[in-house]
């Protein structure tokens, strides 16, 4: 944490397939997700889609969404990863059918230190999704947070450029996807 707000951490970009980064984060995830009996669904892009980004840190990103995920949906639930290529944009998203947001939660769920609701798996410190979406935004990328209310489930969509931006830069073809259950 003190290391990013102190702009203290280096980014190594190199080219690395949207899939590659998928198939990392739902790795290291697995035994979270599988200890909680949850069916996850992951839903690539094309296997060419690359972006330039420090491959180890946008895994770390989809990490934190899946495992938060894992974490505030019920023993037996759904979770879907999936990504699609957009004019300018990558957007990789986790979908799940758990406890889900409140408006005015939605709005908090990105400070540091911020735990909208006790989790059922029990918590964290929070300080993850603040540190996803610092480390989204210093790719030029953002973070954004869906949810039609409590115990609707939520959406975390990791936005990122096609293209390399300056870190200080906030990012705004088609893909026929494969279908994975996992």
């Amino acid at each position: 944490v003190s290391r990013i707000s102190r702009g203290k951490i280096e980014l190594r970009r190199t080219q690395v397939s949207v899939t590659g980064l998928m198939d990392a984060a739902v790795e290291t995830s697995r035994p979270l997700i599988e200890g909680r009996e949850h069916r996850l669904e992951v839903v690539p892009p094309d296997p060419s889609v690359q972006l330039e980004v420090d491959g180890a840190r946008i895994a770390q990103v989809l990490t934190n969404l899946l495992n938060n995920a894992a974490t505030y949906t019920p023993p037996g639930g759904e979770i879907r990863l999936s990504a699609s290529v957009e004019p300018g944009e990558v957007r990789i998203a986790v979908r799940d059918n758990g406890i889900g947001l409140e408006p005015e939660q939605l709005r908090r769920v990105f400070e540091m230190f911020t735990q909208v609701r006790p989790s059922p798996a029990g918590g964290g410190l929070g300080i993850g999704l603040s540190l996803a979406a610092r480390l989204a935004e210093m790719h030029g990328g953002r973070i954004e947070a869906r949810s039609e209310g409590a115990g609707r489930g939520a959406e975390f969509i990791l936005v990122l450029p096609r293209q390399a931006t300056s870190p200080a830069a906030v990012g705004e073809g088609e893909s026929t996807p494969e279908e994975r259950v996992l």
